[in-house]
């Protein structure tokens, strides 16, 4: 499999898609936010954004498998995977904290990934052995101020709040602090920046980790998933050896 072609696909690609989503922002006005279950919303935008990245994937790659957030799509031992607007909740309250994320799994395990902050001006991409690059250069996870320790947990509105908690508290009690994005893909691409000792989340689904997994197990993080690909069936752990060790008992 040439993974560093799909790495250059991704990234041509994100482009046009990035550019597009900050443009849907600005206008983000216009739309009308529908709400699929409890806390989780949808508008025009995810699906002008997703329809793009489909239209472009398949005039690179004609016989791949797509799956995304919002036109669905089967797994297959090989597929790209599509968040076309990751935080949509910050996108429609006027938080930059968002992402657009184009993925591509194979045998289970993320292999390419390329996620853009558009607001943020801001691009990640990585594939298995390439390290990761940074808006298109390559990039060393650098970390400033290793005593500040900071974590960052995600809150999937289909993982119970008391178990949240439980791991914010472990984490708390070991000494680090606790920040949520709302957003996988900011939680997972801040990480491998070094922004954050690491990531983690359950009852997530594929589409929200398939880019950042790669990124940030080629950034020098350990990742753990575990979990299927329906629509929150999967765990994460993206981070440093000591945070593994401090929310291992509560996964």
């Amino acid at each position: 499999m040439d993974y560093l072609k799909r790495l250059d696909a991704a990234n041509t690609i994100m482009t046009e898609a990035s550019a597009l989503a900050l443009q849907l922002f600005h206008e983000r006005s216009q739309f009308v936010a529908e709400e699929k279950t409890a806390s989780e919303f949808v508008s025009e935008a995810d699906r002008r954004v997703e329809a793009l990245i489909r239209e472009t994937l398949v005039t690179w790659f004609p016989d791949d498998h797509v799956m995304g957030e919002e036109m669905g799509g089967g797994g297959s031992d090989a597929f790209w995977s599509i968040d076309p607007i990751d935080g949509t909740v910050n996108f429609l309250r006027g938080s930059p904290l968002w992402g657009v994320s184009i993925g591509f799994v194979e045998n289970g395990l993320s292999r390419v990934g390329v996620i853009a902050y558009p607001c943020l001006g801001l691009r990640l991409g990585a594939a298995t052995g390439t390290g990761i690059f940074k808006n298109g250069a390559p990039y060393q996870r650098r970390v400033d101020f290793p005593s500040v320790r900071l974590a960052s947990v995600g809150e999937s509105v289909r993982w119970p709040a008391r178990e949240v908690a439980e791991v914010e508290l472990a984490l708390r009690e070991a000494g680090w602090g606790v920040t949520e994005y709302r957003c996988g893909t900011v939680g997972l691409g801040f990480a491998a920046l070094g922004m954050t000792d690491g990531y983690v989340e359950k009852n997530t689904s594929i589409w929200d980790i398939a880019a950042g997994s790669v990124i940030c197990e080629e950034a020098g993080l350990l990742v753990v998933t575990s979990g299927s690909h329906e629509v929150a069936g999967q765990n994460i752990v993206a981070a440093t050896e000591d945070i593994h060790r401090i929310v291992a008992p509560c996964f």
